[in-house]
């Protein structure tokens, strides 16, 4: 059992989580993060990046293969450290503080907070058109018609939700599973009715509909970013680790399953975009599914249709705001972030302040962003962390092999390559494709240096590194008496 230093061990219980929560909430955490404003929303832009259908599917299929290999190598991590945080405990652990505080900062900044905002500005962008429909010349229906309402009501689905999550674990997770399986049950039904009507109707599909204006190469690296963007959810599971009743077991089931079911709804959903409209006009569209939902039903089932989208952004928005806190948590109880962020309600078992900050962090992004630029700007800041933690595994195999966990990536060192190779190429492609974005994703992880150094000296002061390091939570690796020490102090 781990000891913990410098009076921390008073306190311990006040910073520590439960297990409280099954498989099928893992698996379902993993399913809602993904299926969200990315697919919903970014086929369209990356049709007019890209200019072939055929390859822009070819891109959701290779995103899929790319976020199925990182889930198989996240797999083997969370179980040798199945702690709340993620990538900033597995950084920790295996590279030291400053890389980890970094991931961390990006999370804080960017990881969670922003995705929450997209998908709640997407979802408003959804229900506008049933509202117009439903509800004409009523106060919502003339409130959405401005930007600035829509931003208001996403604003108050943040609200909302973190209300709920911060009320209770259980209960969160509760919530968060109706919502994924109504979500799911939704897809399948716009699915089903979508290909019967696409196949059956004599009008559809139209000659010309997969016809594009030949593959822009230039393209196509931005195109991948806004694929992985819409797949950045396949290590959801892995930010509750803490939380997860027998983690050796389900958390592999939880990563694997649900992104191979996501991959597979990804692909079938934008085959019936395009059956369903032709290449040109979906190209630039924002709100794709909406657009295809109008070409295939009369207005009314489209309405409803509108409707359920924005339902299943819900879960979206809910399973982002549910895992985002755990980060901040985790890095709180490592007096690497504000004390107040690792203190767990006594009544809800949950970090109250760590859902407020991020809470407010989303509708600041709400306020002063467009859906793209966030899109844009948290795509390249999220895959950088992975990245680095997938080739922090491959150390790890090869500086400790006896560090074995419960669970072995397969195949290695086959899919932690084909993650790390395609990462990179979409970070180099998304650089030179949008420079301005990239920049300023670039310039948050590197003010997060700074603000280390400052934090090391002005809080903890007078405290040696190697002091600091021997004072951290979730040390050694493994929760079941695994040998190892950890690489960061080495």
């Amino acid at each position: 059992m781990e000891t913990v230093r410098h009076g921390e061990s008073a306190s311990q219980e006040k910073h520590t989580l439960t297990r409280q929560l099954g498989v099928w909430t893992a698996t379902f955490v993993v399913m809602a993060s993904m299926i969200g404003s990315g697919i919903f929303g970014n086929t369209g832009i990356i049709q007019s990046a890209v200019g072939d259908p055929y390859m822009v599917i070819a891109l959701w299929a290779l995103g899929g293969i790319v976020a199925l290999s990182g889930a198989l190598c996240y797999a083997e991590l969370s179980t040798l450290m199945p702690h709340a945080g993620g990538e900033y405990v597995y950084l920790k652990n295996i590279f030291g503080l400053l890389p980890s505080f970094l991931t961390g900062w990006v999370s804080f900044a960017v990881a969670f907070s922003a995705p929450a905002a997209s998908a709640a500005l997407l979802s408003a962008d959804y229900l506008k058109p049933a509202v117009d429909l439903m509800l004409p010349g009523t106060i919502f229906a003339s409130t959405l018609d401005s930007a600035t309402g829509r931003k208001v009501l996403a604003s108050l689905l943040i609200v909302l939700f973190t209300a709920i999550h911060v009320m209770h674990v259980k209960k969160g997770g509760v919530v968060q599973n109706i919502l994924t399986v109504v979500k799911v049950g939704l897809v399948l039904v716009f699915m089903a009715a979508g290909f019967y009507v696409a196949v059956s109707a004599p009008e559809l599909p139209m000659p010309g509909h997969f016809e594009g204006k030949g593959i822009q190469w230039g393209g196509v690296g931005l195109g991948l970013l806004f694929v992985m963007f819409a797949y950045s959810g396949w290590n959801g599971a892995t930010y509750l680790a803490e939380e997860i009743r027998n983690p050796e077991r389900n958390l592999p089931i939880a990563l694997i399953g649900g992104t191979i079911i996501t991959m597979v709804l990804y692909i079938l959903l934008n085959v019936l975009y395009y059956l369903a409209v032709p290449a040109s006009e979906l190209a630039g569209e924002k709100a794709v599914a909406h657009l295809s939902a109008s070409h295939l039903f009369g207005s009314k089932i489209t309405t409803f249709f509108n409707v359920a989208f924005f339902f299943m952004l819900l879960s979206t928005v809910s399973a982002t705001i549910m895992i985002g806190p755990r980060v901040y948590f985790a890095m709180a109880r490592d007096r690497l972030f504000f004390k107040i962020a690792a203190e767990v309600h006594p009544k809800f078992h949950t970090p109250v302040m760590s859902f407020v900050i991020q809470g407010m962090l989303s509708i600041l992004y709400i306020a002063s962003g467009t859906y793209e630029q966030i899109q844009t700007y948290m795509g390249i800041a999220l895959s950088i962390f992975p990245l680095v933690a997938i080739a922090g595994l491959m150390l790890l195999r090869h500086k400790r092999p006896d560090i074995k966990g419960p669970y072995r990536t397969p195949l290695y060192p086959l899919f932690p390559v084909i993650f790390i190779l395609f990462t990179v190429i979409t970070i180099i492609t998304s650089v030179i494709g949008r420079p301005i974005e990239a920049g300023v994703a670039l310039l948050v992880i590197l003010l997060g240096v700074p603000v280390y150094f400052l934090w090391m000296r002005v809080v903890h002061r007078g405290l040696s590194k190697k002091d600091f390091h021997a004072s951290l939570l979730n040390r050694p690796f493994g929760t079941n008496g695994t040998n190892g020490t950890d690489a960061s102090q080495n």
